[in-house]
């Protein structure tokens, strides 16, 4: 087995996984960038202006208002607070700088306090509700590599659309089980890397929301 060495993150992995060919094209050769929709836009400002309430209080523009009640809901757990934090470790999982030559995996958590004993990881999310662990999974792993006195992690989205909370409990005993999901889809990432081999895997997304072109793939806008 390959040893992973080459960093990721969990949205690097879910693009490679939706296609190959499209991760190629858009984060390797870089021929072609990806392009931000209204939605994305929309959600990066939610994110910023959900940062700066959270850090300095700053007032939130009339229409997201609504969201400061999360925030401060938040904030009443105990421990310290982290906004926007950035977790990395190394393929040995031992915790790393952001741009260590030794990265390999990284996180950023929107919200969340670290306590003595337990941690609350969150993530905004401003698009339709879709419901998924993977990603919740990945906190709870880098979370206990930074924080090894915790010994559980309540990892959260919260969409703020829906107003619904998505949450997952942790222990470090998931440890073993989360890596032993994430190491095979990795290494996939590797080979393909250390092959140069990236097919296209066709599916809906390919006719309205891809930017690769048909020049560069016969199923774009197909």
């Amino acid at each position: 087995m390959i040893k992973p060495t080459r960093p990721w993150s969990y949205s690097a992995l879910s693009a490679f996984e939706t296609c190959p060919r499209r991760y190629q094209i858009t984060r390797v050769t870089k021929e072609v960038l990806e392009k931000q929709h209204e939605a994305s836009i929309w959600g990066n400002k939610v994110h910023k202006y959900l940062e700066n309430y959270a850090n300095h209080k700053t007032p939130l523009p009339e229409e997201m208002q609504k969201y400061a009640r999360y925030v401060d809901k938040i904030f009443t757990y105990e421990g310290k607070r982290i906004v926007e934090k950035r977790l990395a470790i190394n393929n040995n999982f031992q915790p790393t700088k952001w741009m260590a030559k030794d990265v390999w995996c990284r996180g950023i958590i929107d919200i969340g306090v670290i306590g003595s004993e337990k941690a609350y990881l969150l993530d905004w999310k401003t698009g339709k509700r879709k419901p998924n662990s993977d990603q919740l999974k990945l906190f709870a792993a880098l979370a206990f590599a930074h924080y090894p006195w915790v010994d559980k992690v309540v990892c959260g989205f919260i969409w703020l659309k829906d107003y619904k909370f998505d949450k997952e409990y942790y222990t470090k005993d998931d440890l073993g089980e989360i890596w032993e999901e994430f190491l095979p889809r990795v290494q996939r990432l590797e080979i393909a890397f250390k092959e140069d081999k990236w097919p296209a895997k066709p599916s809906g997304l390919c006719k309205n929301w891809c930017p690769v072109g048909r020049k560069l793939c016969d199923f774009c806008g197909v």
